[in-house]
Formats: structure tokens, C-alpha cells, sequence
């Protein structure tokens, strides 16, 4: 072999075991789907990213085949108003991590295929700012776990996703959903 094959094997190899490690550095915790009535639309997941690398981390994407789309949400209180719009990103930052939970940062599920009932378990692809794209599956958890749910990641949010009206809500950003 060249000496200049042998230096492009070298740098493949070493893209591939970098992405590696990124793709090892980033644990998703805890992931879950809301399962809705059987006529709804839409959806939300929750899961918690945590960054084990010294390099900070966005998630800038989500894909799904469970729905016709697949956003980046944060739903926040804006005086007495739940305001929910699309995000451009989600930062996980270096060694810490980014909590998508009821009530703040949650991907949105939009234009579901078929009805999400508990039990089910629905793939994502998370794609990250480096364009790193991560698997992940997500069980669909009933309103009574989505309630548990909430309450154990009370800590990190204080608002049930469930609870909203997504009707009643202002919608913000580039699209507008109606739900």
C-alpha cells in the first residue's frame, strides 16, 4: 500500500471512531410519548439529553415516520397565556444536559399516521448540530404513567403538557399548528 492510502485509511478511521465517541457521549434518559384519544393529531415526547463530553451539544432536528412532522417545541408562560412555538435548537451543554419535559423544550408529533396508544413504542432520529443523527425509541406511556411522568421530573419544570389546551394556546415562529 501507498503511503498516501494509508493516510486517507488513517483519517476515515479517525472521522469514524470521532462521531463514535460523540454518538457514545450523549445518553438519552428516560424517553417517552404521550398516547392521546384516538381522534388527536398531535402528540408530545419528552426525553433528557446529557452531554458526557467536554464539547457543547444542540439538537437542531427531529425525525419520525409516526407523524407527518416532527418539531423542536418550548412551550412557556407568557403573562397568563401558554405560548408554544418551534425552536432553531436545543443546547445540551458540555458535561450537563438539556430536560425535553412537559411544559418547556418537548419535540411535537404533528399530523399522526395512526392513533399512539399505550404500549406502542415510536423511533425518532435526533439530529444534532455536527449533523450527528441519533436513534432513539420512545414508549408510548398511558395519561396515568404521562401523570407519574410529570410529577417525577417536577424538579425540572413545573407544567403538565397534558393539562394544555392546545387550542387555547398562541402559537409562535415560522409555522403555526393547529392541534
Amino acid at each position: 500500500m501507498s503511503v498516501r492510502l494509508l493516510t486517507r485509511i488513517a483519517m476515515a478511521a479517525a472521522a469514524v471512531s470521532s462521531s463514535v465517541v460523540l454518538a457514545s457521549s450523549l445518553e438519552l434518559v428516560n424517553p417517552a410519548v404521550r398516547a392521546m384519544p384516538p381522534t388527536a393529531s398531535a402528540t408530545g415526547a419528552y426525553v433528557m439529553l446529557h452531554n458526557n463530553s467536554e464539547t457543547p451539544r444542540a439538537l437542531v432536528a427531529v425525525e419520525s415516520d409516526a407523524a407527518k412532522m416532527a418539531e423542536i417545541h418550548i412551550s412557556e408562560m407568557k403573562g397568563n397565556t401558554m405560548s408554544m412555538h418551534q425552536v432553531d435548537e436545543i443546547p445540551v451543554p458540555a458535561n450537563g444536559h438539556a430536560v425535553l419535559k412537559p411544559g418547556g423544550y418537548h419535540i411535537m408529533l404533528m399530523g399522526l399516521k395512526k392513533p399512539l396508544k399505550a404500549g406502542d413504542e415510536v423511533d425518532f432520529t435526533l439530529v444534532m448540530k455536527n449533523g450527528e443523527r441519533i436513534s432513539m425509541t420512545a414508549p408510548v406511556k398511558s395519561p396515568e404513567d404521562m401523570a407519574a411522568y410529570a410529577k417525577d421530573s417536577a424538579s425540572m419544570g413545573h407544567m403538565n403538557h397534558g393539562e394544555m389546551k392546545h387550542n387555547e394556546m398562541e402559537m409562535h415562529g415560522d409555522k403555526h399548528h393547529d392541534h
